[in-house]
């Protein structure tokens, strides 16, 4: 599931990279809990909120719908 994880993120970072930012996988939880740290301009912008909404959390639930929660740090 890591893998699949790593992919979808890798599949994101682009767009958040091209906004100054960057992301990185901290944590899988055992009952589904996905925890991304947003890093760069990402770790401080007022945007951060509907970046996770719109780009993570959507892709990781159109991929892996098994996952039971997408957190942001």
């Amino acid at each position: 599931m890591k893998e699949k994880i790593v992919e979808v993120l890798d599949a994101v970072r682009p767009a958040v990279v091209a906004e100054g930012g960057d992301l990185r996988l901290v944590e899988i939880g055992a009952d589904g809990t996905v925890t991304v740290k947003m890093t760069g301009l990402c770790g401080t912008c007022h945007a951060t909120l509907w970046t996770h909404r719109l780009r993570i959390e959507r892709a990781m639930k159109e991929k892996l719908p098994g996952l039971a929660v997408i957190v942001q740090i």
